[in-house]
């Protein structure tokens, strides 16, 4: 059991929170929106979870990035080589650079959902934000079939 193969676990089994909090976010906010539903606590505690699980995420996908990946200690033993790869270049720089400004989005909504003045504008910015940063998110994800060196949907067994 390796360093490596436990937080790579971790980072794909953490990619399902992560959408199972954007769902139970994103529904109750468009309809909420929609309906000019009351904001409660609950609402905020979903959306809490998925900045949660976002940044959860970030975290261990940095440590791949940065420490444990052999993938990345190869990308970044020739970078120029590795931007002519398209594998390469996809974990070294596009899946790291989507995933940051998807987290990004989700705190700057959280932020906003505080400081919005009504609950039909806390329903608006948490649909807004948070469906922005699950787009990328999931546009971002190597999904078997993407062509992007994908990963298992369910990685049963650590590396």
């Amino acid at each position: 059991m390796s360093a490596y193969g436990i937080t790579l676990f971790l980072h794909s089994w953490t990619r399902w929170a992560v959408v199972v909090t954007a769902l139970m976010t994103l529904v109750p906010s468009i309809l909420g929106w929609l309906s000019g539903a009351h904001w409660d606590d609950a609402k905020s505690k979903w959306a809490s979870w998925y900045v949660n699980s976002t940044s959860i995420q970030l975290v261990l996908g940095l440590l791949l990035y940065g420490v444990f990946s052999p993938v990345m200690q190869k990308a970044f033993s020739n970078f120029g080589g590795a931007m002519k790869d398209g594998v390469l270049r996809f974990w070294a720089v596009e899946h790291m650079m989507m995933m940051i400004i998807a987290v990004a989005l989700a705190h700057i909504g959280a932020g906003r959902i505080k400081k919005a003045a009504s609950d039909v504008g806390k329903h608006r910015v948490a649909f807004i934000f948070f469906g922005l940063s699950i787009l990328i998110i999931m546009a971002s994800i190597p999904w078997p079939g993407s062509g992007a060196d994908p990963r298992p949907l369910f990685r049963l067994a650590l590396p």
